[in-house]
């Protein structure tokens, strides 16, 4: 990325990181989620300094990476809640999140204590974003995201046996 469009996409980060920002807001119903889109929307305009750049219309590009980003995210946490359900069936129960997050940890002990199930329980059922699971465990966001990726993959590897 050179001067010039460095400078253009920092323009284009305070103009529209407001609207970016509502927008994830609404799409997503939490903050933290909200802000982690918005800031993964503008390491891909980072990536990408050409595209954005020459493009006739970089607000609107902006707007729709966003919206893939959420698409994304909405997509990750569905695979994660997914695998939470089936593992749980395949325990012989049902599989419901609306149960107090105390039961979950009663009915699954023998996994609920790892931080694979931890970390997936924090996503899915709780909303976390990897920005505050990653600071609650001190640890980098792409970290976290890594630690989920290989959460969800041991979780399906358990439900497999």
């Amino acid at each position: 990325m050179d001067t010039a469009q460095h400078n253009r996409i920092e323009e284009l980060y305070y103009e529209m990181f407001d609207m970016l920002m509502a927008y994830a807001r609404s799409a997503l119903g939490n903050e933290a989620l909200a802000e982690e889109a918005v800031q993964e929307t503008f390491r891909v305009a980072c990536q990408r300094p050409k595209q954005v750049c020459e493009s006739v219309n970089p607000q609107g590009w902006l707007v729709q990476t966003l919206k893939y980003t959420i698409c994304n995210m909405r997509n990750s946490q569905q695979s994660a809640r997914r695998l939470l359900e089936k593992y749980m069936e395949t325990r012989g129960h049902e599989a419901s999140f609306s149960e107090d997050h105390l039961d979950l940890h009663i009915l699954y002990k023998n996994v609920a204590d790892t931080e694979e199930f931890k970390l997936l329980t924090e996503m899915v059922i709780e909303g976390r974003s990897h920005l505050e699971m990653a600071e609650s465990r001190g640890i980098s966001v792409d970290a976290c995201k890594k630690r989920a990726q290989r959460a969800r993959e041991k979780l399906r590897t358990k439900i497999k046996l």
